[in-house]
């Protein structure tokens, strides 16, 4: 009997970027407009084929976020593309994770209001160039490329 697999990915970024509308709308395929904001970090699993993922929600403010983070396959790394703001945490998050051996992605998240961007495809494709990862733009509200993100981490994991 072989072993289960189990991945632990982890969703961090700065708050009201959406990460936890991006995992439930992955893990329940749902979206509230209300506001959730998650001050302690929590699980949620999935099962994809014969992978189990473990889906961190990380507070970016997390007292122990190191342990958090330890073990992780990827670090999904979530901006606001309405907020310019959120694309600076997202280069500190990202700094304070080099050297760290899990995936890196980046995700500018709210694709929905890209009218409103403050940052775009050439600000998010030179972060991740920088951390040789790869970056998406999604949608919570919507839906679209969450389903290709988590695809795209069982893929090249």
């Amino acid at each position: 009997m072989r072993s289960p697999k189990i991945w632990k990915i982890c969703v961090i970024g700065d708050v009201d970027v959406g990460k936890t509308s991006l995992v439930k709308r992955f893990v329940f395929n749902t979206f509230s407009e209300e506001k959730e904001e998650a001050v302690e970090s929590r699980a949620f699993k999935k099962k994809m084929g014969d992978i189990t993922l473990m889906i961190w929600d990380v507070s970016v403010y997390e007292q122990h976020v190191d342990r958090l983070l330890n073990g992780a396959k990827a670090v999904v790394i979530v901006g606001d593309i309405t907020r310019g703001s959120t694309y600076n945490t997202m280069r500190e998050i990202a700094r304070y994770l080099d050297g760290h051996r899990a995936m890196k992605i980046f995700v500018g998240n709210k694709k929905d209001m890209k009218y409103r961007a403050e940052f775009w495809k050439d600000e998010l494709g030179e972060l991740a160039d920088e951390y040789s990862s790869s970056f998406f733009f999604t949608s919570a509200k919507t839906g679209e490329n969450v389903d290709e993100l988590f695809s795209h981490i069982i893929s090249n994991a």
